[in-house]
């Protein structure tokens, strides 16, 4: 990078750098490291942590100037204490829950709806919420606040386009996962899930115009094929023991409640050496590959 060659006193133009690049696509921008929340699950399920977010953020290794558990999405528990309500407004085009303890309900806007253990639901960004519990709760919500961030851009509260309050309730995910494990028929997806579609971004198959949600599952001595894709994904445990992720060839053993962050393009299978179902709440920051037509997913065992 130079000055310019010719002094101009206008601070528009002092502003200015060039680049003159001697590698193609040379972006300096950090590796997205795979990564497993220990510390922070720990301290929202310590009985004295108080109502409030705990956040998974690894800004520091991502080189970004504002929270964020990957360059697009940002991961929280949220502490309900029993008796307690907790108020927030983030400026998201979209965020999603889900319920790992307890019972509650949701205000947002003119709606109220209740929710228990393994319900997920999604809501506008820009906007009041109030979570409330009688007798404590524990949830993860995951937002794409780092890439609004990231453009410098806020949310659009009042927008006619913006998401709805939309309820996924656990009884009729795990009814339709039910039926995922009755076909018997090639494995052409990733993996036995239910994704979770919003009205407005049912004909792009997605979650939030940044998210894909689903709930995965894998039978007791099942194995995933081992694949990559372009986007970063977020595993929640939910059920199951026994169970290991191999990312890049390195195991990673699952833990109650967790959160694990695949990185974009490596390598990664998920394997159930367990006795039971194993389940999990996943996000993957593909809502943008989407609609650029830059989604890449291939399978790495042919």
């Amino acid at each position: 990078m130079s000055e310019l060659h010719t002094m101009d006193l206008a601070p528009s133009a002092q502003r200015a750098i060039l680049y003159a690049p001697e590698v193609a696509f040379d972006r300096p921008v950090p590796r997205i490291p795979a990564a497993i929340f220990r510390l922070e699950r720990a301290i929202a399920f310590d009985p004295i942590t108080p109502t409030g977010f705990v956040e998974m953020d690894q800004s520091d290794v991502l080189g970004c100037a504002w929270p964020a558990t990957t360059p697009a999405l940002l991961a929280r528990y949220i502490v309900i204490r029993a008796g307690d309500s907790f108020r927030h407004n983030l400026a998201s085009s979209g965020q999603v829950y889900h319920v790992l303890r307890g019972t509650g309900f949701t205000d947002c806007g003119e709606e109220r709806f209740s929710w228990e253990r393994m319900d997920s639901f999604c809501l506008p960004g820009g906007t009041d919420v109030e979570l409330g519990s009688a007798g404590g709760a524990i949830l993860l919500v995951i937002s794409n606040e780092p890439e609004l961030s990231y453009l410098r851009a806020s949310a659009n509260a009042g927008s006619q386009q913006a998401i709805r309050p939309t309820l996924f309730r656990r009884v009729s995910v795990l009814q339709e996962l039910d039926e995922v494990h009755g076909r018997h028929t090639e494995q052409r997806a990733a993996g036995k899930s239910v994704v979770l579609l919003t009205e407005l971004m049912a004909t792009r198959r997605l979650t939030t115009p940044t998210m894909l949600c689903a709930i995965n599952s894998l039978e007791p001595g099942g194995d995933q094929r081992p694949h990559k894709h372009s986007s970063a994904a977020l595993t929640l445990s939910i059920d199951g023991d026994g169970v290991h992720t191999m990312v890049d060839g390195v195991e990673i053993a699952w833990e109650p409640d967790t959160l694990i962050v695949t990185p974009p393009f490596a390598v990664h299978s998920h394997h159930n050496r367990g006795s039971s179902m194993m389940r999990s709440f996943v996000a993957q920051d593909t809502g943008l590959y989407t609609e650029m037509r830059s989604v890449s997913f291939a399978w790495t065992d042919v």
